[in-house]
């Protein structure tokens, strides 16, 4: 109740508690919701990996007339075009005469990828929609609609709905009531949007009071049957109201449910794009109209809060890969999310860091040939270890498939780290000296330790060390071997605490192989699929990119798998 009066905050601090509760149950947010979402129920949802959800593209009231560019990332894609063909196209109506509105509602069918009507179920796939946002009176409406049937007759049976088409008549139950009367006049269906806004907000936000205003209306005074979709925008009502009204409305309503987006950032986009893909999954719609979803809108903002951007997510047929989404946003906070200023939390080039590259740890040199880099082709190693069996010190490189200004950039971004080294728990910014806080984690035995980084010009790279906790000190180099191709290489040396010593039985050489053919290769090795899969996205190659993630993800089980392995088993492997 206290968040009554900023609901978007409230929907914020549910996506941070979803958030948690997905790494909790270590399932990714699009299978977490669709798992236990309904406990109580037994519609559970199955979200198949392949899950396409289908989004609709926006012209907006001040889109130009007769410019196919006015619409928002609608129009066909044309040879060499990432243009996208959405399946249907939300035209705003309202604020100019009626011809123009009409003009315009004709122009986007056809930008509009596809259009079918079932004859057997009557299901309509392909359309457009207006959205008067409670522009008309009763008299507007029908100029607008008679200006349609001047144009084109056809074109109504295309339209999906309006949106609110009529100002505010009274409470929920009158304004329903002159909305079907409407339907009854024009033949066009209607959607709910701002009187559910109101509804929620008079019945503070409790589901019960506003699901009863619901049945009432929809039954108690005959049966509505003009209404198409509730439209639900989770920035406004909340997560978990408008999952609960997506489900009534499937449920009970037997109408569809409409996600859609107040402008929101790409956080807010994947969260609505999960709880659609969500309610498009429970059986009880699969016998309704699944209406694209409103989340077209990432195409009309400057920049994003997600990199790789939201839009990198949706297909040129203007699907969405929700998967694909949410195996991306699995695992990253707020350290991990950027804007068009820049990656926040970069190490800065403190030029008086105390940090020298250190006797034990060589660096090759920048001039070394780049024919004598080809030559490493895969992941090579080196080992050795202190008098004393507990100092080790480890060089291993990899060939990267992408230059070293982007290796350096993606590596450099240190929160990130878990994301390719899952035996990191976490890794985050103290200050803007540079200072990180670093937590590992082996066989449930957690270490955490302080260390200050460098960044490297020539060649690229960072070199850190760690200044309590865990003693470890090391440097990264990315070095050139063609313009999109370059070498990583690391020298770092660890101090092996004791007690990790005595995990392993106090061998050395299983130490040694344990952290330079396990932790280090599996590390290196992931940090470039995740870069080649973020690449992807970015340039639009989703398949690419999921296949990637995929990848990844299998190999992140094999290592959380091993490193839980059960000691009498590491015993045998020493034996050996």
């Amino acid at each position: 109740e206290q968040f009554t009066s900023l609901q978007s905050v409230r929907s914020g601090i549910e996506m941070a508690i979803l958030s948690l509760a997905s790494q909790a149950c270590s399932t990714p947010l699009p299978q977490a919701l669709a798992t236990y979402s309904t406990p109580e129920s037994s519609e559970m949802p199955i979200i198949s990996p392949s899950k396409l959800l289908p989004i609709n593209g926006i012209v907006t009231r001040e889109a130009p007339m007769g410019l196919q560019s006015a619409i928002r990332g609608s129009g066909r894609r044309s040879a060499g075009s990432d243009t996208i063909s959405y399946p249907s196209v939300k035209v705003k109506v309202g604020h100019r005469h009626s011809k123009e509105d009409a003009n315009a509602l004709v122009q986007s069918l056809s930008t509009v990828s596809s259009f079918s009507i079932d004859d057997s179920t009557g299901k309509r796939a392909g359309g457009v929609r207006a959205d008067a946002n409670r522009a008309w009176n009763e008299e507007g409406v029908l100029d607008f609609v008679a200006a349609l049937e001047r144009i084109d007759p056809e074109v109504i049976d295309r339209i999906e709905f309006i949106e609110e088409p009529l100002q505010r008549m009274g409470d929920f139950s009158e304004q329903v009531k002159a909305l079907e009367e409407l339907y009854k006049t024009t033949g066009i269906r209607y959607a709910l949007d701002e009187s559910i806004a109101e509804l929620a907000e008079a019945n503070n936000y409790n589901f019960a009071p506003i699901a009863d205003s619901f049945r009432e209306t929809f039954f108690g005074q005959g049966r509505a049957y003009g209404c198409s979709a509730l439209v639900l925008k989770p920035a406004l009502l909340g997560i978990e109201l408008s999952m609960q009204l997506a489900r009534m409305a499937h449920n009970e309503l037997g109408i569809g449910a409409v996600f859609s987006s107040s402008f929101d950032s790409g956080v807010g986009l994947a969260y609505a794009s999960f709880l659609a893909s969500v309610a498009d999954a429970l059986p009880s719609a699969n016998t309704l109209n699944k209406y694209p979803h409103g989340l077209g809108t990432f195409d009309m903002l400057n920049g994003d809060t997600l990199s790789p951007a939201f839009k990198s997510y949706v297909k040129i047929d203007g699907t969405l890969q929700v998967v694909t989404l949410g195996r991306a946003l699995y695992g990253l906070g707020l350290d991990d999310m950027r804007d068009l200023i820049g990656p926040q939390g970069e190490p800065q080039d403190s030029s008086d860091s105390d940090i020298e590259k250190s006797d034990g740890l060589p660096s090759d040199e920048a001039e070394e040939a780049p024919e004598k880099l080809q030559q490493a082709k895969q992941y090579q190693a080196t080992t050795s270890t202190g008098s004393a069996g507990r100092e080790i010190s480890v060089q291993v490189s990899l060939p990267l498939p992408f230059s070293d200004a982007i290796a350096c950039a993606r590596f450099s971004d240190l929160p990130q780290q878990s994301r390719w080294s899952p035996w990191l728990n976490s890794v985050a910014y103290l200050d803007a000296g540079g200072e990180t806080e670093w937590t590992l984690n082996v066989r449930g035995v957690q270490y955490k330790w302080r260390a200050i980084s460098k960044i490297l010009d020539n060649p690229r790279g960072i070199m850190w060390e760690s200044v309590s906790g865990l003693k470890n000190k090391g440097v990264v180099e990315f070095l050139p071997t063609s313009k999109d191709e370059c070498l990583m290489k690391v020298s770092m040396s660890i101090m092996t605490p004791r007690v990790l010593a005595s995990v392993f039985r106090g061998t050395s050489s299983f130490v040694e192989e344990f952290l330079q053919n396990k932790l280090l290769k599996w590390s290196l090795e992931s940090f470039r699929d995740v870069v080649k899969a973020d690449l992807a996205l970015e340039r639009g190659d989703v398949e690419l990119g999921d296949a990637l993630f995929g990848a990844v993800e299998g190999k992140m089980s094999a290592i959380e798998a091993t490193l839980s392995y059960p000691e009498n088993k590491l015993r045998k492997n020493e034996s050996a």
